[in-house]
């Protein structure tokens, strides 16, 4: 389910005049602090360990001297919550009327029974019209988008021959992105979560913010430091640094669907007492059908496929993709992304800059 980065994006690019409405004015006073905390925090450099046991759990999809390929996303153990209700919904709003319309016009349906049938068609196919005028009207598909007719699988590259991380995500969640590996700032804390690379604005000098889920949800913080040292020195030292990690096929095998429903529960398992066994026998069942919509969703999507220029890169002879930066976008998507930047950077952040312009973000204006 890719509602995190759908949110994170359609954040960034809203409309100035429905940005205090949306976030308010307490939400930008806290962010504003947080924010002046992370431009005091300091990053470790690049090439010091922060594990002795780099381990990567997955799932890898390549593997080689040039890049190593996983899997990325926030929300994929949810994903197939969404997946069976739309089906029922498309089934009943769709499939009745056409089924009821066939059986007038073959004569399944008794002529004394004729009369009834046309209007609970007439019924049927007007709530079947309402629904739809309704679903496109408002915008009902964007949930269905989170999991469904979107791509199979979000995907995160680490180029170690350009020294750069290509992010591969529809394009109302912020498209393909490329950014550079020395500005990155890995988050690895907390168990229960995945491995959190982000990209701030000011040390990328870009107006947006960059984030990335990578691999599955630790059991506990150090399975979080051992991810990131496995690609820190993978991208600083090389693949023969690490240990070689078992690459995952991407044909959607039912199997993986349900794999992130269990994703980091077995330290929490281990040393947990009989009763927690048996609550999570008694949800097995949850667990199943949120696997089968999983692999459902997984059928119904389709596999991401990177530029060429990003397949290229690192070859020889072939060139090397420039950074993403706000440009890149269309020029209202550009303009928005530089009015929304003090989302992300502190409004007295640039001490020349008037106090109007401040308030704005329009000192972020090209």
């Amino acid at each position: 389910m890719y509602f995190f980065e759908w949110m994170l994006w359609w954040g960034t690019t809203l409309a100035e005049e429905r940005k205090d409405k949306v976030f308010g004015k307490d939400f930008m006073d806290e962010s504003q602090e947080s924010l002046k905390a992370a431009l005091e925090e300091e990053q470790p450099p690049l090439d010091r360990p922060v594990s002795e046991h780099p381990h990567s759990r997955g799932p890898v999809y390549a593997f080689n001297d040039t890049y190593l390929e996983m899997r990325c996303g926030s929300l994929e153990h949810y994903r197939g919550l969404i997946t069976p209700l739309v089906l029922v919904v498309l089934y009943a709003t769709s499939i009745f009327p056409i089924w009821g319309i066939v059986g007038v016009v073959a004569g399944f349906i008794p002529s004394r029974t004729l009369f009834g049938a046309l209007l609970g068609i007439g019924v049927f196919s007007t709530l079947t019209i309402a629904f739809w005028y309704c679903f496109f009207k408002f915008k009902f598909y964007i949930p269905i988008r989170w999991e469904l007719f979107t791509h199979r699988r979000l995907l995160i590259r680490f180029n170690r021959k350009t020294k750069q991380v290509h992010l591969h995500r529809p394009k109302y969640a912020g498209g393909v992105v490329t950014m550079p590996w020395d500005k990155i700032i890995p988050i690895h804390e907390g168990a229960g979560t995945r491995l959190v690379l982000a990209w701030m604005p000011h040390r990328t000098g870009q107006p947006f913010v960059t984030f990335a889920a990578v691999g599955k949800r630790a059991g506990t913080a150090k399975e979080l430091l051992d991810e990131w040292e496995f690609i820190r020195r993978y991208m600083e030292e090389g693949p023969e640094s690490v240990p070689k990690p078992r690459v995952r096929s991407k044909i959607p095998w039912p199997w993986y669907s349900l794999e992130p429903q269990f994703e980091g529960l077995w330290p929490i398992l281990r040393h947990g007492g009989w009763k927690l066994w048996l609550g999570k026998l008694l949800m097995s069942p949850a667990f199943l059908i949120l696997g089968a919509g999983h692999w459902v969703s997984q059928l119904l999507c389709w596999e991401p496929r990177w530029p060429k220029v990003i397949r290229e890169a690192g070859q020889p002879g072939k060139p090397t993709p420039e950074f993403t930066t706000a440009e890149d976008y269309d020029p209202e998507t550009c303009r928005r992304l530089y009015l929304n930047a003090d989302l992300w950077v502190p409004k007295d952040h640039d001490a020349d800059a008037p106090a109007e312009e401040e308030e704005s973000g329009s000192q972020w204006l090209p």
